[in-house]
């Protein structure tokens, strides 16, 4: 396989950079090179002069030249002078020109006498330049050994007369070319040798330089990249468990979508939450609840295939991935090798802990064809699974209480309760014993512009989970000390309970806003009764104990509503700073036909006398079940037997009319008065006394 070949920055730069500088080189190695040798040839000249001085322009008049003829004892002169081994060693040749081109001696007799044109040399050194040129030799000219054809210096020296005068002739001279150009070539290539070294010496600084640059914006570049791969890994990672996180959960989902639309097969999401890991926080701490959570996560990926994907959403909130789902028995055995990793006690701060999860599932394509849908359904499946207190539901459509068109009254909601829309019902709460409303329980209503009347149920759960519930549990507990403020300037000492959300407990300013109220209303603390659910206390009871003490140290009652149908009640009843607990009403309508339920009534009303707390039934809606949890030592009664949630202004008239009705029959038979009281169901009992007994 041939290999192609690829240069990298710095061999670019290499390449680059010694171009341009062998360039450089050259340019300057060949300008320098021309001086070299018009050096030479100027030094060669100068030589040329000093000889022509020193050697022959002595043996020269002026008058000879003229005359273009020498002397027999001024020829012999020169002949003397040019065969000093000397001067023959540095001279080839030599002529004499007068100014009018007659040889008048030459080394070459037959050549002394002779008359030529005058030549450009010839006619530039008869002007006083001296001229210089290398020739070469003819076989005519060919002199002490010399190959016909060699190159010799011919030099034309001007002879020079005082007083500025013209030169009377030339002297030619013809020097062995070789040794000049030894000299030359020997200088030029020192001198390129120098050149060269001197740009190689700055290529190399500069290679060096731009290396070290290099290497360095390389190491830059790689720990950016690393930078870069690490940003990204934590963008796309819990830092905590180092297992996905919710974005790269999303597009995992995604790409099996894609693959499973490809292939026709399902895919299943599924939401796990840890139930009461707040508390795990709040008694060991955050670094163990931590260290619970990293723990949970490497169990998961244990339990799972190498294909699925596990990922903590947030909190304690993971999600887990099945790509390629073959069917819903798949499902099943996922949850069940997840029950059993997470069944093993979780060793924390050498405490054995047991945790329980619930788990959500939705699939693909039955309940949903995108990340969003999918995501969504499993979290609506999880919270069925926390309700129903399984270890998993699969997305029912018919439990689905987040519809769409349900979540279109969230902003009509918040309308309304900024509005002041809502309206408050209340339901009396009725003593037992002899039938007198001590108190009533404020219910919120929602006259809703085009749906009517919404119920509770409408709309209660949908403020709970979009955090609109802290703001609705304000205006009903406004618009309820209100209410009793105006019971009580008309005489009616009535009491008001208000039922309180999660968030109300969690919130540890909630007492101080219930102190700005009741300020507001200028009503006592005693006025005031706020009921919990079981289910709220349990959710953080650190904290819930916490606002839950400061209220009934302001002297708030509290009182646990629905009482029985949460969990590890009596762990903490004992501890709570309650006055009342409620029996939900699913026990006491059933308490007569139902052995269970009836038991359980009895239980509730002994532990709480027991505890010194009172009683209150829900459900109370037959005369029977009255006179049965009397007989039982129950305080008080609430049901529609006595009256179902009316408005404020209904509630006034109600009670105005019972006042009128007892003070009418006070006067009367005290029997006869029970009974007619209990005809105007104040008082449940047997049928009413006929009206002549009342004239009597």
């Amino acid at each position: 396989m041939r290999r192609s070949f690829h240069l990298g920055l710095l061999g670019k730069f290499a390449v680059a950079s010694a171009v341009p500088l062998l360039a450089l080189g050259l340019v300057l190695g060949t300008y320098l090179g021309h001086r070299v040798r018009d050096r030479t040839l100027a030094q060669a000249s100068s030589s040329a002069n000093l000889i022509a001085r020193l050697g022959f322009q002595s043996q020269l008049t002026g008058k000879e030249l003229a005359a273009g003829r020498l002397s027999r004892t001024h020829q012999n002169a020169l002949d003397s002078a040019l065969s000093t081994k000397r001067l023959y060693d540095s001279l080839s040749r030599i002529k004499i020109w007068n100014r009018n081109g007659i040889v008048v001696y030459s080394d070459k007799k037959d050549q002394i006498g002779n008359r030529y044109q005058l030549f450009p040399e010839l006619h530039t050194a008869l002007t006083g330049k001296t001229v210089a040129n290398v020739a070469k030799l003819s076989s005519s000219e060919v002199v002490n050994g010399q190959e016909a054809g060699g190159k010799v210096l011919e030099i034309y020296v001007p002879i020079e007369k005082v007083d500025n005068a013209p030169p009377l002739g030339a002297i030619n001279f013809f020097l062995p070319y070789g040794p000049i150009a030894r000299e030359i070539s020997h200088e030029t290539r020192t001198l390129y040798m120098l050149l060269l070294g001197g740009i190689g010496l700055v290529w190399l600084v500069l290679f060096r330089i731009v290396a070290g640059a290099s290497r360095r914006l390389r190491r830059q570049a790689d720990e950016l990249e690393l930078h870069a791969a690490e940003k990204e890994y934590q963008a796309l990672h819990d830092p905590l468990t180092e297992l996905p996180n919710r974005a790269l959960f999303g597009e995992r989902i995604q790409y099996a979508l894609y693959d499973a639309h490809d292939e026709g097969k399902d895919v299943a999401v599924m939401l796990m939450d840890l139930d009461r890991f707040k508390e795990i926080n709040d008694t060991l701490g955050h670094h163990y609840g931590d260290l619970l959570l990293q723990e949970l996560g490497w169990r998961l990926q244990q339990a799972l295939r190498e294909s699925d994907t596990v990922a903590r959403l947030g909190g304690d909130e993971f999600g887990v991935l099945l790509p390629s789902l073959p069917d819903r028995r798949a499902v099943n055995e996922v949850v069940e090798r997840i029950r059993t990793a997470v069944e093993e006690p979780f060793i924390l701060n050498n405490l054995p802990l047991a945790i329980e999860t619930s788990i959500g599932v939705s699939i693909y394509p039955e309940h949903g064809e995108d990340v969003d849908t999918l995501m969504q359904r499993a979290d609506v499946a999880m919270y069925q699974a926390k309700t129903k207190n399984s270890l998993f539901e699969i997305y029912d459509e018919q439990l689905d209480e987040y519809d769409p068109s349900r979540l279109t009254l969230v902003g009509e909601l918040r309308r309304a309760i900024d509005e002041r829309e809502l309206t408050v019902f209340y339901q009396p709460k009725a003593v037992l014993a002899n039938g007198d409303v001590e108190g009533v329980e404020a219910l919120v209503r929602w006259i809703h512009p085009e749906r009517g009347l919404l119920p509770p149920d409408e709309f209660i759960p949908l403020a709970e989970h979009t955090g609109l519930i802290g703001p609705l549990t304000l205006y009903v507990l406004d618009a309820a000390l209100e209410q009793c403020r105006t019971w009580r300037d008309a005489g009616m000492n009535i009491s008001v309970a208000v039922n309180m959300a999660m968030r109300n407990l969690l919130d540890l300013n909630f007492p101080d806003r219930v102190t700005e109220i009741l300020d507001k209303w200028r009503l006592a603390p005693t006025t005031l009764e706020l009921e919990i659910t079981e289910n709220t206390i349990m959710a953080d009871p650190f904290r819930a104990m916490s606002v839950l003490r400061r209220l009934s140290e302001m002297g708030v009652k509290l009182s646990i509503d629905d009482f029985g149908t949460g969990y590890s009640s009596l762990a903490y009843l004992k501890r709570l700073p309650v006055d009342a607990v409620k029996i939900d009403k699913s026990f006491v309508l059933g308490m007569s036909a139902d052995d269970n339920d009836g038991a359980i009534v009895r239980s509730t009303i002994d532990l709480a006398r027991n505890l010194g707390l009172r009683v209150v039934a829900e459900g109370v809606e037959t005369s029977d079940i009255w006179t049965e949890l009397r007989d039982l030592g129950c305080d008080l009664a609430q049901g529609y037997l006595i009256s179902k949630p009316i408005p404020g202004d209904e509630l006034t008239a109600w009670l105005g009319q019972r006042k009128e009705f007892i003070d009418l029959v006070a006067k009367k038979d005290g029997r006869v008065a029970e009974l007619n009281a209990r005809r105007t169901s104040l008082v449940p009992g047997p049928a009413p006394v006929p009206e002549a007994a009342l004239e009597s």
